[in-house]
């Protein structure tokens, strides 16, 4: 018998639920004795996570396809022979053990390294949108090492364990909102749009400054904002505003963030007396696979990592927050500086603050809208900065829009602040235009 299984014709059916149901009993053999066994070799599994989405919204013959599709570009790309590296337990979970053309690596390094194979394993299946029956989409994937014998050794219930294992944890905030799958097309489309302006190098970053209110040419950090420049084919340039809340609904952050803030490293290392800072949304914030490149290199690079600010929205709640705290004191602790963005504008105010411990308030520019229009909202400004000063260092005013917004900050005894208004400064737009001319030849 084969050892791996292959996918066949069947549409998909697994649960519709955001975790599926274990699958009956396969076909694997596990008569051998284990005492006879030899030395197992590394095995990593690929989870499709999006897959139950995917065949409910466009249908299950879509989902087989794209099951078949991640299986060729395994076999493209990371594998030696079939028979022996590779094995499909359903149409949602594969497992990839180490060949010539995708080895673990057990040096004193083992850990950093094996998990930036996993980051070329993400990468290089995700990254493409999947293209079949005139529908586009992208998968969401979850990788890992995984402790398991042969396909040829395994038994049921090993098999079923396995799969138990390779499934995430359920997100509670990413389900998505719309029944009737609308929605879940609309974000697609989005996000297809999106990668496939990326994959053609079109990402531009525009720099908003975080200056001292009292002297404008002290600058705290430049915050990058990403966005797609229009096309002449194109009514509109794709701006975060538009983006960013699709890949949160869909789950497909984390690739977009990683890229973005690849390109941040990228310009402090050519602007060695900048410091600069990169937005993530909270479901970025998890030490794992999809940020071991960027880690190594934050560690192994001090000079780099203190000229960093990372900062996390405030406006959505986390859905773990030990894994938000593991990964900002692992920044932290290379040097770069937490901030959280859009403070008071979620209901996790504190939670993110005790979470975080942030070097970096931001607070949600509807503070400083309210100081404008009356007294009472001049008083509310006021009392949360005397609480954010106890909650961090730097706090910063966001949402300067005109030239009497700087003076409602002023009066609130702001230092530093950040908005539309100051990009004026011939200085810091000449700067910023300096820097995207770099990115685009770089």
């Amino acid at each position: 018998m084969s050892a791996v299984l292959q996918i066949t014709d069947t549409p998909y059916r697994a649960s519709m639920s955001t975790v599926p149901d274990l699958p009956p009993k396969n076909t694997f053999s596990g008569n051998a004795s284990p005492f006879l066994a030899p030395p197992r070799r590394a095995c990593a599994f690929v989870f499709i996570e999006n897959l139950p989405q995917l065949a409910q919204v466009y249908g299950p013959d879509f989902a087989t396809s794209v099951s078949r599709e991640i299986r060729r570009r395994l076999c493209a790309r990371f594998l030696t022979s079939v028979k022996t590296d590779l094995a499909c337990l359903r149409d949602d979970c594969f497992l990839l053990w180490s060949n010539d053309s995708f080895a673990r690596d057990d040096c004193s390094e083992a850990e950093r390294s094996t998990s930036e194979q996993l980051e070329t394993l993400l990468a290089n299946l995700g990254s493409e949108p999947i293209r079949a029956k005139g529908i586009a989409a992208l998968v969401q994937l979850h990788v890992n090492w995984i402790d398991v014998r042969t396909p040829d050794r395994m038994g049921d219930a090993e098999v079923d364990l396995t799969l138990w294992t390779a499934q995430p944890f359920p997100d509670l905030y990413d389900k998505p909102t719309d029944g009737s799958g609308q929605l879940y097309r609309a974000d697609m489309d989005i996000a297809v749009r999106l990668s496939e302006a990326l994959r053609a190098e079109r990402l531009a970053l525009e720099w908003r400054p975080v200056i001292d209110a009292y002297a404008s040419a002290s600058t705290l950090y430049w915050e990058a904002r990403p966005y797609i420049p229009r096309q002449p084919d194109e009514s509109a340039s794709l701006t975060p505003d538009v983006f960013l809340p699709c890949l949160q609904r869909l789950g497909l952050t984390r690739a977009f963030d990683r890229l973005v803030a690849q390109q941040v490293v990228d310009a402090l290392r050519q602007q060695p007396l900048l410091h600069l800072g990169v937005r993530l949304f909270a479901q970025s914030a998890r030490v794992d696979h999809w940020w071991a490149s960027l880690l190594s290199i934050l560690q192994s690079a001090p000079e780099l990592a203190s000229r960093l600010t990372v900062e996390i929205p405030d406006g959505m709640a986390f859905s773990n927050l030990q894994s938000v705290r593991n990964f900002c004191a692992r920044l932290q602790s290379f040097g770069c500086r937490i901030a959280i963005k859009d403070f008071g504008s979620g209901r996790g105010n504190l939670a993110a603050a005790q979470a975080c411990r942030p070097d970096i308030i931001k607070l949600d520019a509807s503070f400083l809208r309210r100081a404008r229009e009356s007294e009472l909202g001049g008083e509310c400004l006021r009392d949360m900065l005397a609480l954010c000063g106890h909650l961090a260092a730097h706090v910063v005013v966001d949402g300067v829009e005109r030239e009497d917004d700087l003076g409602v900050a002023l009066d609130a005894g702001v230092q530093w602040v950040q908005g539309h208004h100051l990009r004026g400064t011939e200085e810091l737009s000449g700067l910023g235009l300096e820097m995207n001319s770099w990115l685009r030849t770089g």
